[in-house]
């Protein structure tokens, strides 16, 4: 390992260890502490997202419920990034659906789905090692609002406040989800 990788790994694992420490336990999540990796390898602060609200959606490329890109690329161009900001965290936790590295990942989103949101790197969202996003769901409202699957959805505000944890087989392009959607914009 190079000395600019293992600068930006310690780098990670700082932000982790205080990432995990302050949203962990709190009931709104702290947008301003709360960060990803994106598939390029770069920091993704969720504050730095303009969505009023940020729609945050564990996905996979090889699920039942993949076809859900062309939903969520729908909405990315239906709304306004002002509106809403997505975001799109691959995960291998359910059914090995997700077995590419970053890159297959990358040209599978972009090249298939023409996805234009932005794609983090793969992520744990369910075990002992889950993201620390997923740390503050299950610490602030149980394991029962943990992902039970591919392509779950939660639409949070830019307070913190987790305002819907949507299920996998909610379409984002069907009317109950768009209803979600547009009271949250509000």
């Amino acid at each position: 390992m190079g000395m600019k990788n293992f600068i930006k790994f310690l780098f990670l694992v700082i932000m982790s260890y205080f990432t995990i420490n302050n949203i962990a336990n709190a009931k709104n999540l702290v947008i301003e502490d709360t960060f990803f990796e994106d598939i390029n390898g770069k920091t993704l602060k969720l504050s730095d997202l303009p969505g009023k609200v940020i729609l945050i959606v564990n996905t996979a490329s090889y699920c039942g419920f993949t076809q859900q890109y062309k939903g969520l690329q729908a909405l990315t161009e239906k709304f306004s990034s002002k509106e809403l900001s997505i975001i799109a965290v691959p995960s291998n936790d359910f059914g090995r659906q997700e077995p590419g590295n970053n890159n297959e990942i990358k040209d599978f989103c972009e090249g298939i789905y023409g996805v234009t949101f932005p794609i983090m790197s793969k992520q744990k969202v369910i075990g002992k090692e889950k993201h620390a996003f997923y740390q503050w769901i299950e610490n602030s409202f149980g394991s029962k609002k943990l992902p039970r699957w591919n392509f779950h959805k939660y639409l949070i505000n830019r307070n913190g406040e987790l305002l819907h944890s949507i299920s996998s087989r909610v379409s984002p392009s069907s009317n109950k989800f768009l209803e979600k959607i547009h009271s949250s914009i509000k």
